[in-house]
């Protein structure tokens, strides 16, 4: 059973009840992200989410993660284009100092100059790594052309210059812009209940520095294309068309057809440009599903001379499934989307953050059964509709990482 509720001071609270669990899943979700970065902070937010680890007012850097690990469970967060969250999955019986160290880190950074010196150093080693492998590039690219100009495309990480020009000042300045107690929700999923979780909220009453929230700049899509040439035999590819929003009315049919068209190994794409020309290993269609916008993505890797083929399978594949999408094949996608439900329902954490994001987004859950509904009312005319308005469109952002000569092939 899921539970919703809203402190006095704002912060929400969403639980799912799972009386059977020996464990629980403990999230603190905050609406702030790369998007809300300024102009000279990429990678502000992820940095951020970096020094929650490097002590508190009360506790320091070892203490923090110590207070889990000694009872057996784990701590960890994650930066996304739109949100920061801070999580705990541990033994049921010891939720109140899971929910204690989470709160402490989120509320109560300490941004001591040492500290921040030592993490730009471990943050640019991550660039550095994320640099070296092509696909994990390719795919920055492809955010930073169908967003082009815009805090949403730019990467999570940031660059080594800008993480290099962090201060104290400035983290704390992000967080009196974005970290606030109406824009922050705490999902929990485990044997609790809800009333439990809310009085120890109540009771702890976290402050957040902001009151009021700055918001957001409008995002939209832009045919930009990047490309960066390295020495390689693959060149690492992607294309990238808008798509629905979060919650927008055919979010689940352009979710459902992009399954048809790359979603696995029987998919279209896999099984033209795999199975029938053997041009790469492996190719996958995917969505980028924001609150406000979306992106489509195609993502592969080839030979250098192979580009232009790639891209003109691609596209075929694209403009022939709106002729010709059969109801075989949405009835094996909507499987998939049920067998995938099915499968988050069985994990705290999955369930815990779905319901941080559904309320976040929409401002209410929707139900497993209320989702299943939703993907069973797709009919073949309304998703091959609205395919065809991708196919007739096909206003493209692009990416490649690879050889020089091979990137002409791609923007041609």
């Amino acid at each position: 059973m899921d539970t919703v509720s809203t402190l006095p001071s704002g912060l929400r609270l969403v639980t799912h009840h799972q009386p059977a669990a020996e464990t629980i899943s403990i999230g603190l979700f905050i609406d702030a992200g790369t998007r809300d970065e300024r102009a000279g902070e990429e990678g502000l937010a992820h940095f951020l989410e970096h020094m929650a680890f490097k002590g508190t007012h009360r506790r320091s850097a070892f203490q923090t993660v110590a207070e889990i690990e000694a009872l057996g469970g784990d701590i960890n967060a994650e930066t996304s284009h739109e949100t920061t969250t801070y999580s705990v999955r541990m033994l049921a019986d010891d939720w109140r100092t899971g929910l204690d160290v989470l709160l402490d880190i989120a509320t109560a950074p300490r941004f001591d100059a040492s500290d921040i010196a030592l993490e730009k150093d471990v943050v640019c080693q991550e660039i550095a790594g994320s640099l070296d492998v092509p696909d994990d590039r390719v795919g920055d690219g492809i955010g930073m052309a169908a967003f082009a100009g815009q805090a949403l495309g730019q990467p999570i990480l940031g660059d080594d210059e800008t993480v290099s020009a962090l201060t104290a000042d400035r983290l704390s300045g992000f967080r009196a812009r974005r970290y606030a107690s109406a824009v922050s929700i705490v999902s929990v999923a485990g044997p609790i209940e809800h009333a439990e979780i809310e009085r120890a909220l109540v009771g702890a009453a976290p402050s957040f520095p902001a009151h009021g929230v700055e918001p957001r700049a409008a995002a939209h899509f832009t045919t930009g294309r990047f490309v960066e040439a390295r020495d390689s035999f693959d060149t690492h590819l992607a294309l990238a068309w808008e798509a629905p929003a979060y919650a927008a009315e055919d979010a689940i049919a352009h979710a459902l057809a992009i399954q048809i068209l790359g979603g696995g190994m029987t998919s279209r794409l896999f099984q033209a440009v795999r199975e029938e020309a053997g041009l790469a290993y492996t190719i996958d269609a995917y969505p980028l599903i924001y609150a406000d916008c979306g992106l489509g993505v195609v993502q592969t890797a080839t030979g250098a001379h192979q580009v232009g083929e790639v891209k003109q399978r691609i596209v075929d594949e694209i403009r022939r499934l709106a002729d010709d999408m059969s109801e075989h094949e949405l009835q094996n996608a909507k499987r998939q989307f049920r067998a995938s439900l099915a499968m988050s329902a069985e994990s705290l954490s999955g369930l815990a953050a779905r319901n941080a994001r559904q309320l976040s987004v929409l401002g209410a859950l929707r139900s497993r059964a209320t989702l299943e509904e939703m993907i069973e009312n797709a009919s073949l005319s309304r998703v091959r509709d609205c395919w065809t308005r991708v196919a007739s469109d096909m206003r493209l952002a692009h990416s490649a990482v690879g050889p020089s000569q091979a990137l002409d092939l791609w923007l041609d």
